[in-house]
């Protein structure tokens, strides 16, 4: 499974963000892997007052309940920063939706369950 986390920051509070993402403790046991964080900054400098970062994490579908609290306390963090809003969602595999269709199941919420 894949969860996509996003954060927006006032553009003040940059430095407080990368301070805090740089203590972040790693998570234990390698239940979730990071594959990549990406930031956004071309609005800031077209006038706008935002930085925003996403984080691409994935997992086993087993992990799941392990993962969610990890996450939510490692974004929990960038919280207590003033202007700081973050989420996080899931998100399924393009390969994953096809193999329901192909299988005649149109029910989209399947494709976030541990059954595939």
């Amino acid at each position: 499974m894949i969860k996509i986390c996003s954060i927006t920051c006032p553009q003040e509070a940059a430095d407080t963000v990368a301070q805090c993402y740089a203590s972040i403790p790693a998570q234990e046991g390698g239940k979730i892997r990071l594959l990549d964080t990406y930031i956004f900054t071309e609005g800031v400098t077209q006038g706008d007052k935002e930085y925003k970062a996403f984080s691409i994490f994935e997992y086993d579908d087993a992990d799941e309940v392990i993962v969610q609290k990890y996450l939510e306390s490692r974004f929990s963090a960038f919280s207590k920063i003033p202007g700081v809003t973050y989420k996080i969602e899931d998100w399924g595999r393009v390969d994953d939706a096809l193999k329901l269709l192909a299988d005649g199941n149109f029910d989209a919420n399947l494709i976030f369950s541990t059954s595939l």
